[in-house]
């Protein structure tokens, strides 16, 4: 008997955790505390040289418990290493969107990121800050688009294993809005994750990353599960 309350107890828990939440607002309004959400991404990079790599992604993104298209997005981005530790990137985003009255627009972002990244014997990390710009494509200021800007800062580790191909990933990272007038954290992400590279046929990551709000009365916490796949090319020359 305590077996089995025990397994109710966890199923109950399960479903608390992968399933959506809502509450009330003092205004009536309902506002999504808590969803699930899963990330698909497939992707080709190009090894220039050692310097450079040119990359293109293509991704699709679900929420409300998975059930429904969020995001639908293609990004190409380049980077550049000047010397071994650091990391100069741009990218730009066509986003396929769907806000939060369920109605589709179409977004475009562009990044330049800078990158710090080292070695501690089999322990390599990096160090990346990002910003960021989004604005709705078709919508003037005057028709009520607003530029989004974001500083994003994140670290990174990955710990190599000896003789086991599935390396451990962890990252966080937080958000700091530049488009409000003072200026907020608003968002903060952790991810951890593991990949396996098939050499000649690319590389398979998967992933859980937990983003919570900050800031707000009603936070809202958003459990991802990722899969990415990509295949890098290489000049032979």
């Amino acid at each position: 008997m305590i077996r089995t309350n025990s397994f109710k107890s966890i199923c109950i828990l399960a479903a608390f955790i992968i399933h959506s939440t809502s509450l009330f607002a003092q205004d009536g309004a309902t506002v999504v505390t808590q969803d699930f959400e899963s990330w698909y991404t497939i992707g080709a990079k190009y090894k220039a040289s050692k310097k450079w790599e040119f990359g293109i992604e293509q991704g699709l993104r679900l929420r409300q418990n998975s059930s429904i298209t969020d995001q639908v997005l293609t990004e190409l981005n380049v980077g550049w290493s000047p010397i071994q530790l650091i990391e100069i990137g741009l990218g730009a985003r066509y986003i396929n969107d769907r806000d939060n009255n369920n109605n589709l627009d179409n977004d475009f972002r562009w990044n330049a990121d800078l990158a710090l990244k080292h070695k501690i014997d089999r322990l390599s990390f990096k160090y990346r800050v990002r910003y960021q710009n989004k604005n709705e494509i078709g919508l003037t200021s005057d028709e009520g688009d607003e530029s989004k800007n974001y500083l994003r800062f994140k670290v990174g580790l990955k710990y190599n294993i000896k003789n086991w191909k599935f390396d451990p990933k962890l990252s966080a990272e937080i958000f700091r809005d530049l488009t409000k007038y003072t200026g907020s954290f608003d968002k903060f992400r952790w991810t951890i994750g593991t990949g396996y590279n098939f050499k000649k046929f690319g590389e398979l990551d998967i992933y859980f990353r937990m983003e919570r709000d900050l800031g707000i009365s009603y936070p809202k916490t958003t459990n991802i599960v990722g899969l990415q796949y990509s295949f890098t090319f290489k000049n032979k020359k």
